[in-house]
């Protein structure tokens, strides 16, 4: 699509995955809740997350050569319209006094299946429909509705749970119902595919390799998503770390572990407006910036046990954290060729998403190590990452 003829903003692009969401919340929401209730305890829940993850990887991995490939509106169509018949058929099959574990590793496995094709497709259309100059507004707009969606589904979910015939299947067809409201939103948005689309006609590996090169080749991109890999292991461990300190400092008092989450919501929400009323072009050196930030606070915070400089780092942690996810996003479209940003976020997903799993599994032994000390490990991470980053820059001179 020609500058000229790109939006400010799109209401579809926006509202689509602002609902699916808002469904998937809720959905994660009510499966930890009732599966927890009905089998007394979270083995199974951890065995069907766990092989989610896996899917979800391999997702990733297939995802970005299908997204350059294909039609990324029409991939995206069909990823909701997935989700939304597996809610649908498995909230008239399920047992949901009695689970089967066949049925939620299969229900789980199709979500995730969808949203690693929708999410890269959803990003990679994104500079096709907005003008360029303002992708940075819109990022902060659409990080700023997820957040949203992630304050509101507990919320939510808190009160469906006050009424006493719901259940695990209200919950499923609620979640078919944000797949299908997605679906529309999608359906109508007005998008043409670029014709660069369609030469992309090589087998998907030698696509996928196609694409590693390109993002080798473009050092900037590449450092980045080293960078996040690396923050995705700390994101995995401050998650982790939270719940642990409160219940081992402040007698596992589920309000205070509330109020630091809620804060962390907040602080994300803030810093998405605030990239929204700042007018300067997203650069790199920025992100580093925020995240040598965010680093030192951690520092401190590793310093004394207290809650109210817990708290402040909830806030601390969701605004910057907030700010380098969509200012990566931005900078991301904006240096990527049309054709191959699918891949790069395909890459970039697949790094991520790998790198969580393992930051969880090994801040699960420090965490017990370190205790609150932890905090000293996670910003030494973060520097670490920075130090990484800026030896890359050196080298590639």
């Amino acid at each position: 699509m020609e500058e000229q003829f790109k939006k400010e903003f799109s209401w579809p692009l926006f509202l689509s995955p602002f609902v699916s969401r808002l469904g998937d919340a809720l959905f994660v929401f009510g499966l930890n809740w009732f599966i927890v209730k009905a089998t007394g305890h979270a083995a199974l829940l951890g065995i069907v997350q766990g092989i989610g993850g896996i899917i979800l990887v391999a997702g990733d991995l297939f995802a970005g050569p299908l997204v350059d490939k294909y039609n990324r509106k029409a991939i995206m169509l069909i990823a909701d319209a997935l989700s939304f018949f597996a809610c649908l058929v498995m909230a008239a099959v399920m047992d949901v006094n009695e689970p089967v574990f066949y049925q939620l590793v299969l229900l789980t496995c199709v979500i995730d299946i969808g949203l690693a094709f929708n999410f890269p497709a959803a990003k990679a259309v994104v500079p096709e429909i907005i003008r360029h100059d303002k992708l940075s507004i819109f990022n902060s707009w659409s990080n700023t509705g997820l957040t949203l969606a992630d304050i509101i589904a507990p919320l939510l979910g808190g009160f469906l749970l006050t009424l006493h015939w719901i259940d695990f299947r209200s919950f499923l067809i609620i979640n078919a119902g944000s797949f299908l409201l997605s679906f529309i939103f999608t359906w109508i948005l007005k998008y043409v595919p670029q014709k660069d689309h369609s030469k992309e006609t090589m087998p998907v590996f030698q696509s996928l390799a196609n694409g590693l090169q390109y993002v080798l080749n473009n050092r900037d991109v590449f450092r980045l998503i080293v960078f996040d890999a690396i923050l995705a292991a700390m994101y995995a461990g401050f998650t982790l770390l939270l719940p642990y300190d409160v219940d081992r400092y402040y007698n596992g008092d589920e309000r205070l572990y509330s109020y630091v989450l809620t804060l962390v919501a907040v602080g994300g929400m803030l810093g998405g407006l605030s990239l929204i009323l700042n007018k300067q072009k997203p650069k790199i050196r920025h992100n580093y910036q925020d995240a040598f930030i965010l680093g030192i606070a951690l520092l401190i915070t590793g310093m004394w046990v207290n809650y109210g400089l817990l708290l402040a780092m909830g806030l601390i942690y969701g605004y910057y954290t907030s700010r380098m996810s969509i200012r990566m996003m931005t900078i991301v479209q904006n240096v990527t060729e049309i054709a191959y940003l699918g891949r790069v976020f395909s890459i970039w997903f697949l790094c991520f998403d790998s790198m969580h799993p393992f930051g969880s599994f090994v801040f699960g032994f420090i965490s017990d190590w370190f205790n609150h000390g932890t905090f000293f490990v996670l910003g030494g991470l973060v520097l670490f990452g920075l130090l990484v980053v800026y030896l890359m820059g050196r080298t590639s001179r």
